[in-house]
């Protein structure tokens, strides 16, 4: 075998496109595919320059059927970061919900690179994982890049996710990115300004020029000339109203009625108290039947109330009692 023979040439290049396009389409992008052939055609150059004799034209068909191989086994380690495969699901659809230009359905898959629009008065709640939900007010417009990253182009989204768990999250928009650091909060673009609540925790907002951070209980709103403000805003707030009508799934069957308590906790941000200790502890005790989930809070406790020997006293400001029923 001459030198000629042992250097990477036309047939060598023409031979290795095939392999590639033998990999079959809509597995790895083309970003993939770009990246598995410059590292053959790397390692090609280094056993090139290896102190070893040039290999037998037999031998180097070998290697480059091996390579082959090498390419489809990367093209299987990526499928689950293709295009075609779902990173999250569309668990609630409250009218009209536009995915990828079509009319979506509660329980379908969603893709990564799919734009979801949701009506005038319509809403959805978008499931990426038990401790990753998303909810998308009406007149929204969102992108879920991947399964970590959001684009919101307009409109507004709350993010909730399960204290502690190792989440990664990014809301990207015009005006900046809203990183996770704590579990829930709001995050709203429109007309060059970006407001972002946070309900629990903490979230950080790159800027560009300049990054803020954000704890429960504040408001951050960035202008369109960059001007910053912050405001108290209240758990239960009326900020938060809207996401009371794409609640959390909830199955209350079997549980107590201090669980489901938590729960209504959690979505509306009001606090519960006990009237006295003996409520406390009948509410740690009854055991609930059927189911509420779907509908709001508020209906939901009225609801599970109605089924149990005590009684929730709700008024429109401060704490719900939950009390010995009133005869």
């Amino acid at each position: 075998m001459t030198d000629h023979d042992d250097q990477w040439n036309d047939t060598d290049e023409a031979r290795l496109v095939r392999l590639m396009r033998s990999v079959p389409r809509g597995t790895p992008d083309p970003e993939a595919r770009a990246r598995a052939y410059a590292a053959v055609h790397e390692e090609w150059q280094r056993m090139r320059q290896m102190q070893v004799p040039a290999m037998r034209p037999r031998r180097r068909a070998r290697w480059l059927a091996a390579a082959s191989v090498a390419i489809a086994a990367l093209a299987g380690l990526l499928w689950l970061a293709s295009p075609g495969a779902p990173i999250a699901t569309l668990d609630r659809a409250n009218g009209r919900v536009s995915i990828a230009g079509a009319e979506g359905e509660a329980g379908e898959p969603i893709r990564r690179g799919v734009v979801l629009e949701t009506g005038h008065t319509s809403g959805a709640l978008v499931r990426y994982s038990k401790d990753l939900a998303l909810r998308v007010d009406a007149q929204s417009r969102v992108e879920l890049v991947d399964a970590t990253t959001l684009r919101l182009d307009d409109g507004g989204v709350y993010v909730s996710i399960t204290p502690g768990a190792a989440v990664d999250y990014v809301v990207r928009t015009a005006r900046g990115e809203v990183r996770h650091v704590g579990t829930r909060y709001a995050v709203r673009a429109h007309d060059g300004t970006l407001d972002v609540a946070v309900r629990d925790g903490a979230v950080e907002i790159d800027a560009g020029a300049a990054t803020e951070r954000a704890v429960a209980g504040e408001q951050v709103s960035i202008a369109a000339d960059g001007t910053i403000a912050r405001v108290h805003v209240a758990a239960d707030d009326a900020l938060w109203t809207w996401t009371e009508a794409l609640p959390a799934p909830i199955a209350i069957e079997g549980k107590s009625l201090a669980e489901f308590l938590r729960w209504y906790t959690a979505e509306t941000g009001r606090t519960v108290i006990f009237a006295d200790e003996g409520a406390r502890l009948r509410a740690a005790a009854v055991i609930l039947h059927g189911s509420v989930d779907g509908q709001p809070a508020a209906k939901a406790l009225a609801i599970v109330m109605a089924s149990v020997d005590l009684e929730a006293m709700v008024p429109e400001k401060g704490p719900v009692v939950i009390g010995p029923t009133r005869r």
